[in-house]
C-alpha cells in the first residue's frame, strides 16, 4: 500500500508474520534487527495493563525501570528519549513539553550524553541515510502488545500496511481494532514505526504523536526511497 502524504507542513519476529508482510506490502521484508540479547523487545516480564478507568487518567510517571532521559533535536521536532539502566530504550516521544513535565514529577535525571547513540542513529536516519535501527529496546507491554510492535519493525522504509493487513500478518484476521489499539499504545515512536500503518482506505486515522507529524514522516520516507540505493534493507 503506498501513502500519498498531504503537504501538511521484539521476542523475533514468526516467520510467518514476516512472510505475511512481504505478501501485503510487494517488497522483500528486512529482518529485524537483534536489537537486543534476548532479540527484538527485553524479556522482561510485561507490566499489568491499566484499567480502562486508570488508562483515561493522564497520570505522568517515568517509564518503569527509567534510569535517565535526554532530548534529541530532529527535523521533525524535539525528541525525549528514556533508556534503562542498560542502556535500553524504553521510550521516544515528540511531545516534548509533556515529556518534560514527566520527568520533572518522576525526579528523572537528565543526561543527554547517554541518549547520544540514539540521537546519532535518528540523526543518519534523517539524513536519509538509515532505514532501520539496532538500538536495544526494552518496552513494556502485554504479550500482544509485544507482538504487534515486534511486527511493525517488519514494515519496510517506505511502505504502509492497514491495520487488517497488519492483524492478518499475525494470525489474527478480524483483529484489526486490537492491532490498532496495541499499535496506539507504542511508546518507541518513528525507530518502531507505527506511522507506517494505517486506516482500511489509506487515510492517516489516529496516530499519539499528531497527524502532522504521521504525515511528515510518510512523506520523508518515500521522498528517500530510490530503489537499488541500500540494497538489501538493512544498516549503512
Amino acid at each position: 500500500m503506498k501513502y500519498s502524504a498531504p503537504d501538511l507542513f521484539s521476542a523475533p519476529v514468526p516467520e510467518s508474520v514476516a512472510q505475511a508482510t512481504h505478501h501485503a506490502t510487494h517488497h522483500a521484508v528486512p529482518s529485524a534487527p537483534l536489537f537486543a540479547q534476548g532479540g527484538l523487545w527485553s524479556d522482561t516480564p510485561p507490566a499489568v495493563l491499566p484499567t480502562r478507568d486508570e488508562a483515561a487518567k493522564p497520570v505522568l510517571q517515568a517509564p518503569q525501570h527509567a534510569a535517565c532521559h535526554g532530548v534529541v533535536a530532529t527535523r521533525f521536532g524535539p525528541a525525549m528519549v528514556w533508556l534503562d539502566l542498560q542502556g535500553r530504550l524504553l521510550r521516544l516521544d515528540f511531545h516534548l513539553e509533556q515529556e518534560l513535565q514527566r520527568a520533572q514529577l518522576s525526579g528523572s535525571r537528565r543526561d543527554d550524553a547517554a541518549v547520544a547513540e540514539v540521537a546519532r542513529q535518528l540523526h543518519e536516519y534523517e539524513r536519509g541515510e538509515r532505514r532501520s535501527f539496532d538500538i536495544p529496546l526494552a518496552a513494556r507491554g502485554s504479550a500482544f502488545q509485544q507482538q504487534v510492535w515486534a511486527a511493525l519493525c517488519c514494515i519496510p522504509y517506505g511502505e504502509t500496511m492497514s491495520y487488517g493487513e497488519l492483524a492478518l500478518a499475525l494470525g489474527k484476521p478480524g483483529a484489526a481494532r486490537a492491532v490498532g489499539r496495541a499499535n496506539a499504545t507504542n511508546p518507541i515512536a518513528l525507530i518502531v514505526p507505527c506511522h507506517r500503518v494505517l486506516g482500511a482506505d489509506g487515510s492517516l486515522t489516529g496516530y499519539a504523536g499528531g497527524l502532522p507529524l504521521k504525515s511528515a514522516l510518510l512523506r520523508f520516507e518515500q521522498e528517500n526511497t530510490v530503489p537499488g540505493l541500500f540494497g538489501t534493507a538493512g544498516q549503512l
